[in-house]
């Protein structure tokens, strides 16, 4: 479908087109880091009335992708069981698990890079590919990062990214594609 004028009321429509009456809707937000996946992904959830889930919060130390096993069987089936789920947060540089969070809204936004990954069970109803100019992504990855993150960041996330995008064409399968610079 492509990049449309207003991206939220484009995936407003198509939810309404895809999603049966009574079934949560699950939209996939995917994008290189830094890219505005979770700002994107907060106001969606604004306009929509969803709950947001992050891939960081799945991304356990030692795994190299995010939990896209967990989110399945933690938010995705008992979503559509229940209507409502519970999963323990875990971040990448954690030992620990963090809090249990809450997802209880029938809009199920999920954002994070490797989302629409072919290796996740799930079937999206909406996938949202975000982009920006490389240069403003590294600008913004260079302040968020910074110092020991930034080394870790340029020396081993961004060539798995970039290994992914080349490999999956992720782009390619989006419904919707989001300018993160606006």
């Amino acid at each position: 479908m492509g990049g449309m004028s207003d991206p939220i009321e484009t995936i407003r429509q198509l939810l309404a087109e895809r999603v049966p009456a009574g079934r949560p809707a699950f939209v996939g937000i995917d994008g290189l880091s830094c890219a505005g996946k979770t700002t994107f992904a907060t106001r969606l959830a604004e306009a929509l009335g969803g709950d947001v889930v992050h891939g960081d919060d799945m991304s356990r130390p030692g795994r190299p992708l995010w939990e896209h096993e967990r989110f399945v069987s933690e938010v995705y089936r008992p979503m559509l069981t229940d209507g409502s789920a519970t999963y323990q947060r875990w971040h990448w540089t954690s030992q620990e698990p963090g809090e249990d969070l809450s997802v209880t809204r029938a809009q199920v936004i999920v954002e994070g890079i490797h989302v629409t990954d072919e290796a996740v069970a799930v079937p999206w109803d909406v996938r949202v590919w975000v982009t920006v100019d490389e240069n403003v992504r590294i600008e913004r990855a260079q302040e968020r990062e910074g110092g020991a993150r930034w080394e870790c960041w340029s020396t081993n996330w961004m060539p798995q990214e970039a290994a992914y995008v080349a490999a999956q064409h992720p782009e390619t399968r989006a419904d919707v594609i989001v300018d993160g610079a606006s």
